[in-house]
């Protein structure tokens, strides 16, 4: 799983945006905000990764059970594809 290279976040005041670049700015209707755990997952997703290694890194950077990890990102992932975020 990795993220479109033609998205960025970006912090304004206090929230991260996903910033849509070239023809994403029309296809992207709305503003996506990224919670702190958020903007670690989009970062690790500049690089192909399973959903198991991003749930690793979850788990190990916030120190919670692996299981609950894998079903947050599972969520998270569902909700980036839906928006068109990754490839």
């Amino acid at each position: 799983m990795k993220r479109k290279a033609d998205f960025l976040v970006r912090n304004v005041g206090k929230e991260n945006l996903i910033v849509p670049l070239g023809a994403n700015v029309v296809e992207i209707n709305g503003i996506v905000i990224l919670n702190k755990t958020g903007c670690f997952v989009w970062k690790l997703l500049e690089h192909d990764l399973s959903i198991d290694d991003l749930a690793v890194a979850v788990a190990t950077e916030y120190n919670i059970e692996h299981v609950r990890a894998y079903a947050d990102i599972r969520n998270f992932l569902d909700a980036m594809a839906h928006m068109g975020l990754l490839e």
